[in-house]
């Protein structure tokens, strides 16, 4: 039987929320098992007990008045920031993020920041807008409300495809991958890491009092290729060719034979065209790769693939990569990617593709249940980087 103060507590908490519609005999089993399951019933309704529809996004418990720093998370990616979280040994501090009818976001944080290093996990994945802003408005409320210092820890830097005040065809664009840094710097961060940034340049648009560590994801990688039994494995890097010459020298390190680097380009009816020169290498509609003749430099034949990028998209050129590859004799091939945004029809092109898997990261939540993706954490790698930054630690280490 529920002890009666805490019958007492649950009928004070459910009759403020105007959820008491029934009399508690639940609250009262019959039976040490059923006591046990109430036991268990009431801790996973208190835990979200923090007012009418706010139940998933107010399970968090507070780390204390007396720890140095608080990890709070949005609600990007809450498993992500869970597992971080619980690898360091400490709780997320509690928060409420809503929204009122209208969309407008509300931040809500329920622990004291005064004094204290405060670290936000928060991807600006989808959907972008909220979650950018919910960003911004954690920063910002945080700043005000006294903490020592801020970093956001941002597993995907959403709008980063914008690099380019200008396009191909002299048209302006929207620089909007600085324009983000711009609004971090205004609200008040300190510090902002980030995983596999889709170009270097990203951490040029800060300014110098605005520390941005860029982590890099080929050693996370290694453990997993290293249980593929790879034979004579090429890397295909469609991005950036620096990641894939590194990945290959990595992977030579393993002993698994020869590791090649070889590289893919599409030949347009205007003439030749390097994948690696695209502002992203899913950003085009796949009926326009589709009219692209693709051109292979190297040797794949009964050979393992390894195709490289940052991010998928559409999929459309990591899966048509993968088609020519095969017709070239690959034996095995695999994707590497950082984010897995899967847009669209995305699934769908991998699991009707070449691939033999899909191989990438959480840094976004992945819902889909395909067999030819697999997902790996990247929780340890977030979380030894915030143990290094608090403690003032070297981060080049973890390369």
């Amino acid at each position: 039987m529920l002890p009666r103060a805490a019958v007492r507590w649950l009928t004070r908490q459910r009759a403020r929320s105007g959820l008491l519609r029934t009399s508690l005999r639940w609250a009262a089993p019959r039976s040490f098992a059923g006591g046990v399951a109430a036991g268990l019933g009431l801790w996973a309704w208190a835990a979200n007990a923090e007012g009418p529809g706010e139940e998933d996004k107010a399970h968090y418990i507070s780390t204390g008045d007396d720890s140095p720093y608080l990890i709070f998370s949005g609600n990007g990616n809450k498993s992500l920031s869970s597992e971080v979280a619980m690898l360091l040994g400490c709780q997320l501090g509690r928060a409420k993020i809503g929204q009122f009818q209208d969309g407008e976001i509300n931040i809500r944080f329920h622990d004291s920041a005064r004094g204290k290093h405060i670290y936000i996990i928060q991807p600006t994945c989808y959907p972008p807008n909220d979650n950018l802003m919910e960003l911004l408005l954690m920063v910002s409320t945080l700043r005000r409300a006294s903490a020592e210092t801020i970093t956001a820890v941002i597993p995907y830097y959403g709008y980063s495809r914008q690099l380019s005040p200008i396009s191909k065809e002299g048209d302006r664009c929207s620089l909007a991958a600085a324009d983000v840094a711009v609004m971090l710097k205004t609200v008040g961060v300190d510090q902002v890491v980030s995983v596999d940034l889709h170009r270097g340049q990203i951490e040029g648009f800060f300014e110098n009092e605005i520390q941005v560590e860029n982590l890099d994801v080929t050693r996370c990688q290694l453990p997993y290729l290293k249980r593929l039994g790879l034979k004579e494995p090429v890397v295909v890097p469609i991005g950036s060719v620096k990641k894939g010459k590194y990945l290959r020298d990595h992977i030579s390190k393993m002993g698994v034979g020869d590791t090649d680097l070889g590289f893919i380009f599409y030949t347009s009816i205007g003439g030749f065209e390097n994948i690696n020169d695209d502002t992203h290498p899913d950003e085009e509609d796949i009926t326009k790769i589709k009219g692209h003749k693709i051109e292979f430099v190297g040797d794949v034949s009964d050979r393992d693939v390894l195709v490289l990028t940052d991010l998928v998209d559409t999929g459309s050129r990591v899966c048509s990569a993968a088609n020519h590859l095969q017709s070239l004799g690959a034996r095995r091939i695999f994707a590497l990617s950082t984010h897995g945004l899967l847009t669209g029809n995305a699934v769908q092109s991998i699991n009707d593709s070449a691939l033999d898997e899909m191989v990438m990261f959480n840094t976004i939540p992945v819902t889909t249940d395909s067999p030819k993706i697999r997902t790996l954490s990247i929780a340890p790698l977030v979380a030894e980087t915030i143990s290094r930054v608090h403690k003032n630690k070297s981060i080049k280490e973890l390369y």
